[in-house]
């Protein structure tokens, strides 16, 4: 299928589950019901997420609507997909359907002879002739939409991003560098030794030869800085990693016990992202105000049970260290902001045991009960969803230990383990109802 081709073919679903203009409330709540079924399966069957699935069927059907000739500029091959995309970011906020059909074609005119990246910069000077409503106006109206993201990355990492005012963004930015610069500075007048004026014979000398250099780039100093001032309130003590100290979140992270005793360098698993290194963990677990053990089986690395030094329900513990997450496939929201749902409603019979709870986010649990998708828990923890097109998407919990340890380690765990959760009698692999 081209890309003209596939953009009707989105438009054509969108329009299908569309609120209808003179929609009672009720009507209006069904098609919203029917579109979030529409997407989540074919988020499911394409294997990506919800809201790329809604940002395409949203862009397909404003593009077939009210950039008609950019589409068919793009099915005779004029002009190619990420073109298209361009024009209609530049030109998605003209209202009057004749200044925006102008638009398109002095941009269609453009797009013959340039790249998409120079396109862009050129489309959004022409747009502004077509705007109706001012640049003050349109930004104090996108400034309303300021917030903050955060996306994984590999390697223990993450990107955090502000949408934000550009001339902050650009303040912030420069503050960092000055602050930077002066890090910088120091280090080069011998950073605190206390005799700035000296006669420059032994330069240097006066300097403990224990004293770590500080060597850090430019990008790195005001990443540090940044970080230790919005968690620690001040860029005083301005070394990486020290903001780690001042966060007081409601995390969960799995913590093997010879990490946490610095016998082993295996990794430590921060709920909804994955590994995270032995020394962030140890950080985290000294702050915080209680801990919880997390049994896990030797073999699968399936979580067994949960336990705490301190009194707390002990049902809803297991189900969070299980779960981690919403368990729609492909979900990602944390169990802390889900629900504890029954797979069998408690009015049909279904008890509330963990092999009947599972945790969904609210959006997924409203899609469970008022759509077509339906949901059986087959055996504790592994739920079988099927779609309103009858397509089947097993969820199984992800394994707490999700990686191989080495001989040595494998060995310490012999020793260590606990004879109620390693059963003589029951063979390697057995399951084991958690201890409540």
């Amino acid at each position: 299928m081209d890309d003209a081709a596939e953009i009707r073919v989105l438009a054509d679903a969108a329009a299908a589950v569309a609120r209808p203009a003179d929609a009672t409330p009720e009507r209006a709540r069904r098609a919203e019901l029917d579109r979030r079924a529409l997407v989540a399966d074919l988020a499911t069957s394409t294997r990506v997420s919800e809201w790329t699935v809604n940002r395409l069927l949203s862009e397909a059907a404003d593009l077939c609507e009210r950039f008609a000739g950019g589409v068919e500029a793009l099915e005779r091959g004029e002009i190619s997909r990420p073109h298209l995309s361009v024009i209609h970011d530049a030109g998605a906020s003209i209202v009057d359907d004749t200044a925006r059909a102008e638009f398109v074609g002095l941009a269609l005119e453009r797009a013959a002879n340039l790249t998409p990246g120079r396109l862009a910069a050129v489309l959004r000077v022409i747009a502004e002739r077509f705007l109706e409503r001012t640049l003050e106006e349109r930004h104090k109206e996108a400034a309303a939409g300021r917030r903050i993201e955060v996306v994984d990355l590999p390697d223990d990492m993450a990107a955090l991003t502000a949408i934000m005012p550009a001339t902050l963004a650009h303040g912030i930015e420069d503050r960092l560098t000055q602050q930077a610069r002066s890090v910088i500075t120091a280090r080069g007048n011998g950073e605190g030794d206390g005799d700035s004026e000296g006669d420059g014979e032994g330069d240097g000398e006066s300097l403990d030869d224990d004293v770590e250099i500080d060597e850090r780039t430019m990008d790195q100093l005001r990443v540090d800085i940044f970080t230790d001032t919005l968690l620690t309130a001040g860029p005083e003590d301005c070394v990486a990693g020290t903001g780690l100290r001042a966060i007081r979140a409601t995390v969960q992270v799995t913590i093997p016990v010879l990490t946490m005793t610095g016998a082993s360098t295996e990794p430590a698993l921060l709920a909804g992202y994955g590994p995270i290194d032995p020394g962030t963990a140890r950080i985290l677990a000294a702050g915080a105000v209680g801990w919880e053990r997390v049994m896990t089986s030797p073999v699968t690395g399936s979580v067994l049970a949960v336990d705490r030094y301190r009194p707390g329900p002990a049902l809803d513990r297991f189900l969070a260290a299980r779960d981690e997450h919403c368990r729609f496939p492909g979900c990602r929201r944390p169990v802390w902001r889900c629900d504890a749902d029954h797979t069998i409603p408690a009015a049909e019979g279904g008890p509330t045991h963990h092999a009947n709870l599972a945790h969904l986010c609210r959006r997924h649990h409203t899609l469970k009960g008022v759509t077509a998708w339906s949901v059986e828990q087959v055996s504790p923890g592994v739920l079988i969803w099927t779609s309103p097109s009858g397509r089947r998407h097993t969820d199984r919990p992800e394994p707490t230990v999700r990686f191989t340890s080495d001989e040595a380690t494998t060995h310490l765990r012999k020793m260590m383990r606990e004879p109620w959760l390693f059963p003589a009698d029951d063979p390697p692999g057995s399951p084991a109802a958690p201890p409540f």
